[in-house]
């Protein structure tokens, strides 16, 4: 929302009104209704749509709702799927019989509720479409559209000259980036193995891991990184702001989820220019393309393969990491902004 509300001016036939919480704060535009309450729980979520949020739109000619979970059979809405960890049910047990489980449980039910009764909904992946409407055949009564989400232009980096393995060392090693949250469905661990039999096998190489920690795991993930803190490095959250930085100083990226919709992170990464080895499980193979060499994140040999293979080759990196920095292009946040926006009007032709 952030994003496309920079162009609302492109839509001047619009009265774009934007509800939300003190986030919405610093977006420039005429009409905002900011919220300060926060809300600890999807209960206390839900509670405040069910019986005071929607008063205020009882006026509204058609409802935009990006967070999936939005319902009202009175007032016409378009909705958004998000979050593939809701309905595969593979992913979601990976927390079974957790508060996160049981979470994923009423997500599945709210958003599912949300999809069957809105005018339209937006998915932002094929894969997420098509997995969603095999799954509900219900939901392909319903109008549909994939539109990508872009990309900032602050992450944009043109493809440096690969060097070869010897220009490196165990002193200025090849700077290998992960971000993403640490969470069951990242299998930060898998890469963390991976690298460390690659590091033991003569190859000068370094892993930066960033992202927020899902507390759970904080025992496991010290437990991987035991003994290679000299060449593995953890730095937990860090401000969107300064993320660009990291990207610019990498080598290499990697991305290992088993779950994702349309992964934002590699995006970022593509439009940096890195060379990068992924996961090809989910919609990570309709991102890149032919851009990355693909791995399965839940066999380390795999992992460990898939990075031998581009640090082995200069060659192969350089060719990787432009078509990838061309591939990005197709993340545009004007593009999404005027489908969206198109989708929007549609459906308000629709509606009742």
């Amino acid at each position: 929302m952030k994003q496309i509300s920079r162009y609302f001016s492109r839509f001047p036939e619009l009265e774009i009104h934007i509800f939300g919480g003190p986030w919405i704060e610093d977006i420039d535009v005429p009409n905002k209704h900011i919220f300060e309450k926060e809300f600890r729980s999807i209960f206390s979520q839900e509670f405040f749509k069910w019986f005071k949020f929607k008063k205020h739109l009882k006026d509204f000619d058609l409802v935009f709702a990006p967070g999936g979970s939005f319902y009202s059979k009175k007032i016409p809405y378009v909705t958004m799927c998000r979050n593939m960890l809701v309905f595969e049910k593979k992913e979601r047990n990976r927390y079974f019989f957790s508060f996160t489980w049981l979470r994923l449980l009423a997500l599945n039910f709210l958003q599912l509720r949300s999809f069957k009764h809105a005018e339209g909904i937006i998915y932002i992946s094929n894969y997420a479409k098509d997995y969603m409407e095999r799954k509900y055949p219900a939901l392909n009564e319903i109008k549909s559209i994939v539109i990508y989400h872009g990309i900032s232009d602050n992450f944009r980096v043109i493809p440096r000259k690969q060097k070869e393995m010897d220009s490196f060392s165990n002193l200025s090693p090849v700077r290998l980036l992960y971000i993403s949250i640490v969470d069951v469905y990242k299998h930060q661990w898998n890469v963390i193995e991976a690298v460390k039999r690659i590091r033991r096998n003569g190859y000068p190489i370094s892993l930066e891991l960033i992202g927020p920690l899902y507390k759970p795991l904080q025992r496991r993930l010290k437990k991987s990184l035991k003994g290679s803190e000299s060449y593995i490095s953890y730095r937990g959250s860090v401000n969107y702001e300064e993320i660009d930085k990291s990207y610019k100083k990498a080598d290499m990226f990697i991305f290992a989820s088993s779950c994702e919709n349309l992964p934002n992170i590699l995006i970022e990464a593509m439009s940096a220019g890195l060379p990068i080895a992924s996961s090809y499980l989910g919609p990570m193979k309709e991102v890149l393309g032919e851009s990355a060499v693909f791995f399965n994140p839940l066999e380390i040999a795999s992992i460990e393969k898939a990075i031998v293979k581009l640090l082995d080759s200069a060659e192969l990196r350089e060719k990787l990491a432009n078509k990838t920095y061309l591939k990005s292009n197709e993340f545009s946040w004007v593009t999404t902004s005027d489908r969206t926006f198109k989708f929007l009007k549609e459906c308000y032709r629709m509606s009742p």
